[in-house]
Protein backbone atom coordinates (compact mmCIF):
# COMPACT_ATOMS: atom_id res chain seq x y z
CA UNK A 1 0.00 0.00 0.00
CA UNK A 2 3.06 2.18 0.91
CA UNK A 3 6.03 1.47 -1.75
CA UNK A 4 8.12 4.44 -0.73
CA UNK A 5 8.07 3.34 2.98
CA UNK A 6 10.20 0.53 4.61
CA UNK A 7 8.30 -2.47 6.37
CA UNK A 8 9.81 -3.43 9.94
CA UNK A 9 12.41 -6.44 9.52
CA UNK A 10 11.37 -9.44 11.77
CA UNK A 11 14.61 -8.45 13.93
CA UNK A 12 13.13 -5.41 14.51
CA UNK A 13 10.56 -7.29 16.60
CA UNK A 14 12.75 -9.99 18.50
CA UNK A 15 13.99 -9.32 21.54
CA UNK A 16 12.68 -9.11 25.15
CA UNK A 17 10.03 -7.07 25.72
CA UNK A 18 8.92 -8.13 21.90
CA UNK A 19 6.92 -10.08 19.88
CA UNK A 20 3.87 -11.22 17.57
CA UNK A 21 0.19 -12.51 17.95
CA UNK A 22 -1.31 -14.44 15.75
CA UNK A 23 -5.51 -14.74 15.01
CA UNK A 24 -6.81 -17.39 14.44
CA UNK A 25 -9.92 -18.17 13.05
CA UNK A 26 -11.33 -22.36 11.83
CA UNK A 27 -7.85 -23.27 11.63
CA UNK A 28 -6.50 -20.44 9.55
CA UNK A 29 -3.97 -17.53 10.32
CA UNK A 30 -6.04 -14.52 9.11
CA UNK A 31 -3.97 -11.75 10.99
CA UNK A 32 -1.34 -10.34 13.38
CA UNK A 33 0.38 -7.76 15.00
CA UNK A 34 3.66 -6.92 16.99
CA UNK A 35 4.99 -4.68 20.21
CA UNK A 36 8.09 -4.19 20.61
CA UNK A 37 10.31 -0.91 22.63
CA UNK A 38 9.68 2.27 20.82
CA UNK A 39 13.34 2.75 21.43
CA UNK A 40 15.93 1.92 24.10
CA UNK A 41 16.13 5.01 25.87
CA UNK A 42 12.09 4.96 26.12
CA UNK A 43 11.59 1.67 28.67
CA UNK A 44 8.13 2.51 29.60
CA UNK A 45 7.15 3.11 25.78
CA UNK A 46 5.97 0.02 23.60
CA UNK A 47 5.41 0.56 20.03
CA UNK A 48 3.18 -1.82 17.86
CA UNK A 49 3.85 -2.93 15.01
CA UNK A 50 2.82 -5.07 11.81
CA UNK A 51 -1.41 -5.14 12.33
CA UNK A 52 -2.85 -6.78 9.42
CA UNK A 53 -6.26 -8.68 9.08
CA UNK A 54 -6.82 -10.68 5.61
CA UNK A 55 -9.23 -8.62 3.76
CA UNK A 56 -12.00 -11.53 3.58
CA UNK A 57 -12.66 -11.20 7.42
CA UNK A 58 -12.17 -7.44 8.02
CA UNK A 59 -14.90 -6.56 9.71
CA UNK A 60 -15.65 -8.87 12.07
CA UNK A 61 -13.99 -7.48 14.95
CA UNK A 62 -10.43 -9.18 14.68
CA UNK A 63 -8.38 -6.07 14.30
CA UNK A 64 -10.04 -4.72 17.74
CA UNK A 65 -9.19 -8.57 19.27
CA UNK A 66 -5.28 -8.29 17.90
CA UNK A 67 -5.39 -4.90 19.42
CA UNK A 68 -6.45 -5.32 23.06
CA UNK A 69 -3.98 -8.30 22.58
CA UNK A 70 -1.20 -6.41 21.77
CA UNK A 71 -1.57 -3.90 24.39
CA UNK A 72 -2.57 -6.49 27.52
CA UNK A 73 0.94 -7.96 26.50
CA UNK A 74 2.89 -4.63 25.87
CA UNK A 75 1.17 -4.02 29.93
CA UNK A 76 2.23 -7.59 30.82
CA UNK A 77 5.86 -6.53 29.91
CA UNK A 78 6.16 -3.32 31.97
CA UNK A 79 5.09 -0.69 29.12
CA UNK A 80 3.08 1.72 30.46
CA UNK A 81 2.37 3.92 27.09
CA UNK A 82 2.03 2.13 23.69
CA UNK A 83 2.57 4.21 20.73
CA UNK A 84 1.83 3.32 16.99
CA UNK A 85 1.97 4.71 13.28
CA UNK A 86 -0.47 4.12 10.37
CA UNK A 87 -0.89 5.97 7.19
CA UNK A 88 -3.35 8.42 5.55
CA UNK A 89 -4.59 5.80 2.93
CA UNK A 90 -5.62 3.64 5.39
CA UNK A 91 -9.00 5.01 7.02
CA UNK A 92 -10.33 1.42 8.69
CA UNK A 93 -7.11 1.67 10.88
CA UNK A 94 -7.18 5.42 11.56
CA UNK A 95 -10.79 4.22 12.82
CA UNK A 96 -10.11 1.19 14.70
CA UNK A 97 -7.48 3.63 16.80
CA UNK A 98 -9.32 6.42 17.45
CA UNK A 99 -12.66 4.40 18.11
CA UNK A 100 -9.80 2.50 20.68
CA UNK A 101 -8.95 5.90 22.30
CA UNK A 102 -6.12 6.77 21.00
CA UNK A 103 -4.89 10.47 19.90
CA UNK A 104 -2.63 11.55 17.00
CA UNK A 105 0.62 12.85 18.39
CA UNK A 106 3.39 14.35 16.49
CA UNK A 107 4.97 11.77 13.76
CA UNK A 108 8.21 10.33 15.19
CA UNK A 109 11.00 8.03 14.59
CA UNK A 110 11.63 6.91 11.05
CA UNK A 111 8.09 8.35 10.85
CA UNK A 112 8.75 12.45 11.42
CA UNK A 113 9.73 13.27 7.93
CA UNK A 114 6.99 10.89 5.71
CA UNK A 115 3.52 13.31 4.85
CA UNK A 116 1.11 10.06 4.81
CA UNK A 117 1.85 8.83 8.23
CA UNK A 118 -0.17 9.70 11.16
CA UNK A 119 1.04 8.92 14.76
CA UNK A 120 -0.70 8.14 17.56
Amino acid sequence: MYPEMQAALPKEISGPRAGFVVAWLNDEAVGCGAWRPLAPTESAVAEIKRMFVEPAVRGRGISRAILKKLETLARADGYSVVRLETGLRQPPALRLYETSGYRRIEPYGRCRDDPPSVCF
